[in-house]
């Protein structure tokens, strides 16, 4: 250690010039540096089984409570939208981002290069609290805050396209149901009246074919019901993300963070000068060995 600190003594001296000069160069550099701001959007899912059929025409009321907010899956989902295609082709063509990230149109990987630009100024994050946060970082605060809050919305509907087309099976599943049983009524009721016509003194065969159109009837009253609640649940205006805080455009930058620059570039041109120096002296007294020997 004593001979560590002879050394570094001796080379104090050069050590700090070149300390003070990477702290003027790499201050000047990070002046130099474009400045970027960070918006964020905080929220959570809804509960998809809130705007269920199961959940908007139930008959148990408080017995069986849905909560606001969605469970693991949800989350889960909306984070494998953020990181879809149909999100980004939306933002690349909405803000125009080969112009904006002065991607080249002529380079043939220029696809490539802005879904990487993309990615290196977008993030979706989960925090411990199980919250979602949509971070957007850009030069433009204005810019960040606007895409930030857009990307939450644009999600909102990917999310409820996905959650409703498990609906509309429904819908066209009962739809047919209702159709199919309209039909049968039909018949009943024809079979009916053919029967008391034809046959006015069967009275075995009209009972019969009356009662089994009164179920027909109601069957198909029971039916169409469904039906209508299905397409109610359907077309309910609804949102499926619950937004905690918006993103409003941020006043202090995020990066570059200048003073952290300076004081690495310090740091790594002490390191490296001392062991530079370490390394000559040690030479140094190699070679006087060798020349006493």
């Amino acid at each position: 250690m004593e001979e560590l600190i002879r050394i570094l003594l001796k080379w104090a001296r050069s050590i700090l010039t070149v300390c003070f000069a990477a702290a003027v160069i790499s201050a000047v550099i990070s002046l130099l540096l474009p400045a970027y701001f960070t918006s964020t959007v905080t929220f959570l899912p809804t509960n998809p089984y809130m705007m269920d059929v199961s959940s908007l025409f139930r008959d148990a009321g408080a017995e069986n409570p849905v909560y606001l907010f969605g469970g693991g899956e949800d989350r889960n989902r909306i984070i494998t939208l953020a990181e879809s295609r149909a999100l980004e082709s939306y933002l690349i063509e909405k803000y125009d981002l080969f112009n904006h990230y002065e991607i080249d149109l002529d380079d043939e990987q220029k696809d490539y290069w802005v879904s990487e630009a993309l990615r290196d100024h977008f993030q979706m994050v989960k925090t411990p609290t199980k919250m979602l946060i949509v971070q957007v970082e850009d030069k433009d605060p204005d810019f960040a805050a606007t895409m930030a809050n857009d990307i939450v919305q644009r999600l909102d509907v990917l999310n409820k396209g996905v959650i409703d087309e498990k609906k509309m099976d429904a819908v066209a599943l009962y739809a047919k149901k209702v159709t199919e049983q309209k039909e049968q009524v039909a018949k009943l009721t024809d079979s009916l009246k053919n029967t008391i016509l034809n046959n006015p003194n069967d009275t075995v065969m009209s009972n019969i074919l009356e009662i089994l159109t009164e179920r027909a009837v109601g069957e198909y009253a029971n039916l169409a019901t469904i039906y209508d609640r299905h397409v109610s649940a359907l077309n309910q205006d609804h949102s499926t993300v619950y937004i905690i805080e918006e993103a409003v455009p941020a006043v202090k930058r995020t990066r570059p963070v200048r003073s952290m620059i300076v004081i690495g570039s310090v740091l790594v041109a002490f390191f490296a000068m001392s062991l530079i120096a370490i390394f000559i002296e040690k030479f140094k007294e190699f070679n006087l060995e060798e020349a006493k020997a």
